[in-house]
Protein backbone atom coordinates (compact mmCIF):
# COMPACT_ATOMS: atom_id res chain seq x y z
CA UNK A 1 0.00 0.00 0.00
CA UNK A 2 2.86 2.40 0.87
CA UNK A 3 4.52 1.60 -2.46
CA UNK A 4 1.33 2.54 -4.31
CA UNK A 5 1.16 5.90 -2.47
CA UNK A 6 4.82 6.66 -3.27
CA UNK A 7 4.25 5.75 -6.92
CA UNK A 8 1.23 8.04 -7.13
CA UNK A 9 3.23 10.88 -5.54
CA UNK A 10 6.05 10.44 -8.07
CA UNK A 11 3.56 10.54 -10.97
CA UNK A 12 1.92 13.69 -9.55
CA UNK A 13 5.30 15.46 -9.20
CA UNK A 14 6.32 14.44 -12.74
CA UNK A 15 3.01 15.75 -14.11
CA UNK A 16 3.48 19.05 -12.26
CA UNK A 17 7.03 19.45 -13.61
CA UNK A 18 5.84 18.65 -17.14
CA UNK A 19 3.06 21.24 -16.97
CA UNK A 20 5.46 23.85 -15.53
CA UNK A 21 8.00 23.27 -18.32
CA UNK A 22 5.27 23.39 -20.96
CA UNK A 23 3.89 26.70 -19.69
CA UNK A 24 7.15 28.45 -18.89
CA UNK A 25 9.26 27.69 -21.98
CA UNK A 26 12.84 26.50 -22.10
CA UNK A 27 16.04 27.96 -20.69
CA UNK A 28 16.93 29.49 -24.06
CA UNK A 29 14.16 32.07 -23.92
CA UNK A 30 11.60 30.47 -26.20
CA UNK A 31 7.96 29.78 -25.53
CA UNK A 32 5.77 27.86 -27.95
CA UNK A 33 2.52 29.57 -28.84
CA UNK A 34 0.96 26.13 -29.25
CA UNK A 35 2.16 25.14 -25.74
CA UNK A 36 4.14 22.15 -27.04
CA UNK A 37 7.09 20.93 -24.99
CA UNK A 38 9.47 20.52 -27.96
CA UNK A 39 11.16 23.89 -28.25
CA UNK A 40 13.65 24.77 -30.97
CA UNK A 41 16.98 25.87 -29.55
CA UNK A 42 18.33 29.36 -30.06
CA UNK A 43 20.12 29.56 -33.42
CA UNK A 44 18.34 26.40 -34.58
CA UNK A 45 17.10 26.88 -38.13
CA UNK A 46 13.62 25.98 -39.25
CA UNK A 47 13.48 22.55 -40.86
CA UNK A 48 12.78 23.77 -44.40
CA UNK A 49 15.40 26.53 -44.45
CA UNK A 50 18.97 25.89 -45.52
CA UNK A 51 21.37 27.98 -43.48
CA UNK A 52 24.93 29.20 -43.68
CA UNK A 53 27.28 30.58 -41.06
CA UNK A 54 27.02 34.29 -40.29
CA UNK A 55 29.94 36.23 -41.81
CA UNK A 56 29.12 39.76 -40.63
CA UNK A 57 30.98 41.01 -37.56
CA UNK A 58 29.04 40.97 -34.31
CA UNK A 59 26.50 38.30 -35.32
CA UNK A 60 26.66 35.00 -33.48
CA UNK A 61 23.21 33.98 -32.22
CA UNK A 62 21.24 34.44 -35.44
CA UNK A 63 20.95 31.86 -38.20
CA UNK A 64 21.45 33.01 -41.79
CA UNK A 65 19.15 31.82 -44.56
CA UNK A 66 21.43 30.51 -47.31
CA UNK A 67 21.27 32.57 -50.49
CA UNK A 68 18.66 34.90 -49.04
CA UNK A 69 17.82 38.10 -50.81
CA UNK A 70 17.03 40.84 -48.34
CA UNK A 71 13.28 41.44 -48.24
CA UNK A 72 12.47 45.09 -48.65
CA UNK A 73 9.52 47.41 -48.49
CA UNK A 74 9.81 50.83 -50.12
CA UNK A 75 13.46 49.96 -50.86
CA UNK A 76 14.29 49.41 -47.16
CA UNK A 77 15.07 46.16 -45.29
CA UNK A 78 12.11 44.80 -43.32
CA UNK A 79 12.66 43.84 -39.68
CA UNK A 80 10.15 41.65 -37.80
CA UNK A 81 9.68 40.57 -34.21
CA UNK A 82 6.83 38.16 -33.46
CA UNK A 83 5.86 37.87 -29.80
CA UNK A 84 2.88 37.72 -27.43
CA UNK A 85 1.75 39.80 -24.47
CA UNK A 86 1.91 36.84 -22.07
CA UNK A 87 5.41 35.60 -22.92
CA UNK A 88 8.02 36.65 -20.31
CA UNK A 89 10.85 36.26 -22.85
CA UNK A 90 9.00 38.59 -25.23
CA UNK A 91 8.48 41.14 -22.47
CA UNK A 92 12.21 40.98 -21.64
CA UNK A 93 13.16 42.27 -25.12
CA UNK A 94 10.08 44.33 -26.03
CA UNK A 95 11.15 47.82 -24.94
CA UNK A 96 14.74 47.39 -26.13
CA UNK A 97 13.71 46.07 -29.55
CA UNK A 98 10.98 48.65 -30.07
CA UNK A 99 13.23 51.57 -29.06
CA UNK A 100 16.09 50.33 -31.25
CA UNK A 101 14.11 49.78 -34.44
CA UNK A 102 12.06 52.97 -34.02
CA UNK A 103 15.35 54.88 -34.23
CA UNK A 104 16.18 53.29 -37.61
CA UNK A 105 12.61 53.76 -38.84
CA UNK A 106 12.72 57.46 -37.89
CA UNK A 107 15.98 57.80 -39.84
CA UNK A 108 14.24 56.28 -42.87
CA UNK A 109 16.64 53.30 -43.01
CA UNK A 110 14.34 50.32 -42.33
CA UNK A 111 10.72 49.24 -42.11
CA UNK A 112 9.92 47.41 -38.89
CA UNK A 113 7.06 45.43 -37.38
CA UNK A 114 6.60 43.99 -33.90
CA UNK A 115 3.54 41.76 -34.05
CA UNK A 116 2.01 40.52 -30.81
CA UNK A 117 0.40 37.36 -32.11
CA UNK A 118 -2.19 36.98 -29.34
CA UNK A 119 -3.66 40.46 -29.87
CA UNK A 120 -2.81 40.97 -33.56
CA UNK A 121 -1.27 44.35 -32.71
CA UNK A 122 1.86 45.91 -34.18
CA UNK A 123 3.43 47.63 -31.15
CA UNK A 124 5.39 49.99 -33.38
CA UNK A 125 2.28 51.88 -34.53
CA UNK A 126 -0.08 54.15 -32.63
CA UNK A 127 -3.03 52.31 -34.18
CA UNK A 128 -4.42 49.24 -32.44
CA UNK A 129 -4.45 46.47 -35.02
CA UNK A 130 -6.48 43.33 -34.33
CA UNK A 131 -5.01 40.83 -36.80
CA UNK A 132 -1.60 40.01 -38.21
CA UNK A 133 -1.78 40.41 -42.01
CA UNK A 134 -1.57 37.10 -43.88
CA UNK A 135 1.69 38.03 -45.65
CA UNK A 136 3.35 38.79 -42.31
CA UNK A 137 2.04 35.61 -40.74
CA UNK A 138 3.52 33.73 -43.72
CA UNK A 139 6.96 35.20 -42.87
CA UNK A 140 6.56 34.02 -39.27
CA UNK A 141 5.58 30.52 -40.36
CA UNK A 142 8.40 30.28 -42.92
CA UNK A 143 11.10 31.06 -40.36
CA UNK A 144 9.43 29.32 -37.42
CA UNK A 145 7.00 26.59 -38.48
CA UNK A 146 6.73 25.30 -34.88
CA UNK A 147 5.24 28.61 -33.74
CA UNK A 148 7.61 29.53 -30.89
CA UNK A 149 8.17 33.04 -29.63
CA UNK A 150 9.89 35.41 -29.62
CA UNK A 151 10.85 35.02 -33.28
CA UNK A 152 13.10 37.51 -35.04
CA UNK A 153 13.29 37.83 -38.83
CA UNK A 154 15.72 40.52 -39.94
CA UNK A 155 15.56 41.30 -43.63
CA UNK A 156 14.45 37.70 -44.34
CA UNK A 157 18.16 36.87 -44.04
CA UNK A 158 18.86 36.67 -40.30
CA UNK A 159 16.47 34.81 -38.04
CA UNK A 160 16.31 33.42 -34.54
CA UNK A 161 13.81 31.83 -32.18
CA UNK A 162 14.33 33.08 -28.65
CA UNK A 163 16.61 35.69 -27.17
CA UNK A 164 20.36 35.32 -27.58
CA UNK A 165 21.46 36.95 -24.33
CA UNK A 166 18.53 36.63 -21.94
CA UNK A 167 20.20 33.93 -19.85
CA UNK A 168 22.96 36.47 -19.10
CA UNK A 169 20.37 39.27 -18.64
CA UNK A 170 22.37 41.29 -21.18
CA UNK A 171 20.03 43.60 -23.09
CA UNK A 172 23.00 45.63 -24.37
CA UNK A 173 24.49 42.57 -26.10
CA UNK A 174 21.06 41.68 -27.50
CA UNK A 175 20.65 45.18 -28.94
CA UNK A 176 24.23 45.25 -30.26
CA UNK A 177 23.70 42.03 -32.21
CA UNK A 178 20.42 43.25 -33.69
CA UNK A 179 22.18 46.48 -34.69
CA UNK A 180 25.03 44.49 -36.29
CA UNK A 181 22.49 42.57 -38.38
CA UNK A 182 20.71 45.77 -39.40
CA UNK A 183 24.05 47.35 -40.35
CA UNK A 184 24.82 44.34 -42.55
CA UNK A 185 21.39 44.56 -44.20
CA UNK A 186 21.96 48.23 -44.97
CA UNK A 187 25.22 47.59 -46.87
Amino acid sequence: MAGLAVGAAVIAVAAFVGIFVMLSGDDQGTVNTNQAVNQPAVNQPAAAITTEAPTAAGISTFSVKAGAEVCKQDGKPVIYLFSTTWCPHCQWIKETFDTLVKKYVAEGKIVAYHWELDTGDDTLTSAVETAVPAEMEAVYKEFNPKGSIPTYVLGCKYFRVGNGYESQQDLKAEAAEIEAAIADLLK
